[in-house]
């Protein structure tokens, strides 16, 4: 059903700390109790505290400068000085706690060209990874979408 884990740290898997998801909140300037005082989350009947939605972004921390952060092989040629940040949609199967580690693991990668507006071939490179849990169950898809342009845009 997946691909071998794309982790590339030791021992691999994305830790769900704690401290982390505490700092996540405050710089996200989100007081909610279930993501920074355990006594609240346990209270709520939660195993941990909750990390919040946006936190799932730290997983491009966890990734190997040698592997297009995670990205795998798209099987096309991308030309780094072109590529922009086309789009990122993350659906979480159930909450992600503070005490999990996450393994990682490449999804599907679809890939295609169309004419820009502007003149010139765009390249597209629609990534998907899924996270599981301890008990190899899916807890969290993510979609990258990368977007190579012809080049330098000319006015």
């Amino acid at each position: 059903m997946f691909g071998p884990p794309v982790a590339t740290i030791n021992p691999p898997g994305l830790p769900i700390e704690r401290g982390k998801i505490h700092e996540f909140a405050c710089s996200i300037y989100d007081d909610n109790p279930l993501y920074h005082d355990e006594v609240a989350a346990k209270e709520a009947g939660l195993p941990s505290v909750v990390a919040p939605p946006t936190y799932s972004s730290v997983q491009a921390h966890f990734a190997s400068a040698n592997d297009m952060s995670g990205f795998g092989d798209l099987g096309m040629e991308l030309d780094l000085r072109f590529v922009l940040h086309g789009g990122q949609e993350f659906e979480y199967i159930r909450p992600v706690f503070a005490g999990e580690t996450l393994t990682p693991h490449q999804g599907e990668i679809k890939t295609y060209e169309k004419k820009g507006r502007r003149g010139g071939l765009m390249k597209f490179a629609e990534i998907e990874s899924y996270y599981t849990d301890e008990k190899g169950e899916v807890v969290l898809k993510i979609k990258n979408i990368l977007i190579q342009t012809a080049g330098v845009v000319k006015a």
